[in-house]
């Protein structure tokens, strides 16, 4: 093969490993975020499930057991039916403060689409404040004059030295823009521009208030209806306050901890194991897509490495007339693509054993193991997870055992969806 064909083909194949480099990130991440986005799905909806089940009704006997099945500790002596008749009040009175309140007792008369007092009231402080914009437009379009007017020209300010060209060019301009706006001294279309300018900013600060007078009727329409609504439904949304409450406290504790807080419920078990190993899951495909990227970066980056060299080699004027053996040429511009495919099926297939995985009542909190081997059976090495290097550092000669089978399912015949 001629130089000048290795060289051709050899560009042409640079190209492609270069785009092929640049597109990494959206192919394998992109799988990866999308995945991602269903197993945090799965984690919400895992948590609401579990709030609801430590929480199931609004009385005081579920209300004391919280604690006991949860370690959340903040309903510990509230007296439910004293909180539920203090919020009663409380709704009670704001209802009463916002239906006597002027803005809202007006609310039509000033709110009126076609003829509200603030309506109209904002509309022509817009149409004052586009009048005035279009006048700044006028001295802002016109060439030159704004580099001027930032410089300071003909004002103590301005620095251009009388010794320089750039000191005729302003001059020259200031006096046609000066002409043209049929004034006698710069400084006049100087003081005309800024008096637009000190006009912009009153006739905006009075919109910024009209608007905000808006704002605040309408927010207490919302406020209202939000109200309203709430105390027709009020032990429904207290129980609502209640759950998310425990929600957040579920979020952060510690999950073993949790289990054996669970004393044996399988419901709890399940919904506990599930929102574990989901997090797990979240984890492990997070650093597997990384690892992934990386390791193609390199590979890819290698392989360019190695192509540029044979490129400014070839390129060389004494290799001009040279003759590559094909099989050499070929070899240095076989596609590193088609590897990097077979390798990368293999690892989505991986990679989605580890994301799909829903046997979560495999799992033994009481035994020494890592999820990354319960998920993947132990077949795969998770080296590059922090966890898992740690875990095996620990354990020198580890080899994982699939533990028996449970006895009984914990999925079996219930819904924790």
């Amino acid at each position: 093969m001629y130089v000048s064909q290795f060289l051709s083909l050899a560009r042409q194949r640079r190209t492609e490993l270069q785009q092929a480099l640049a597109a990494l990130p959206t192919e394998l991440m992109g799988r990866h975020e999308a995945r991602g986005k269903a197993l945090e799905q799965l984690r919400e909806q895992t948590l609401d499930a579990l709030a609801e089940v430590n929480l199931p009704t609004l009385d005081q006997a579920t209300l004391d057991a919280v604690e006991r099945f949860t370690g959340y500790g903040r309903f510990r002596g509230l007296n439910l039916a004293a909180h539920l008749a203090a919020e009663q009040e409380r709704l009670t009175q704001r209802i009463a403060a916002i239906t006597a309140d002027e803005r809202f007792i007006r609310r039509e008369e000033l709110l009126d689409p076609t003829a509200g007092v603030l309506t109209l009231r904002a509309k022509q402080a817009r149409d004052e404040l586009t009048l005035i914009e279009s006048g700044l437009q006028r001295y802002e379009r016109e060439p030159g004059f704004l580099d001027l007017y930032r410089r300071g020209y003909r004002t103590p300010s301005y620095r251009q030295s009388a010794l320089t060209l750039q000191y005729y060019k302003d001059w020259k301009r200031g006096d046609e823009i000066t002409e043209k706006f049929g004034c006698k001294a710069f400084s006049e279309v100087r003081a005309a521009y800024e008096n637009l300018l000190r006009g912009k900013a009153v006739c905006q600060q009075t919109l910024n208030s009209i608007e905000k007078n808006i704002r605040q009727v309408r927010e207490l329409i919302t406020e209202l209806n939000t109200a309203q609504q709430r105390l027709s439904h009020l032990p429904q949304a207290v129980l609502g306050d209640f759950r998310r409450m425990l929600r957040e406290h579920l979020a952060l504790a510690d999950r073993k901890q949790l289990f054996q807080w669970a004393g044996g419920d399988r419901v709890r078990e399940s919904l506990i194991k599930r929102l574990d190993g989901v997090e797990k899951q979240m984890t492990y495909t997070k650093s597997m897509a990384e690892h992934r990227l990386q390791e193609e970066r390199r590979y890819l980056s290698g392989q360019l490495t190695r192509l540029d060299r044979k490129i400014t080699k070839y390129s060389r004027p004494k290799y001009a007339n040279a003759w590559i053996p094909p099989n050499e040429a070929q070899v240095w511009l076989r596609d590193p693509r088609e590897r990097l495919a077979a390798q990368r099926a293999r690892f989505w297939r991986q990679y989605d054993r580890v994301a799909t995985y829903d046997r979560y009542d495999r799992y033994d909190f009481a035994a020494d193991m890592l999820w990354w081997d319960v998920m993947t059976d132990g077949r795969l090495d998770g080296n590059f997870i922090p966890e898992v290097y740690e875990y095996r550092q620990a354990h020198p000669g580890y080899t994982y055992v699939r533990p028996p089978e449970p006895q009984y399912s914990y999925y079996q015949g219930m819904d924790v969806s």
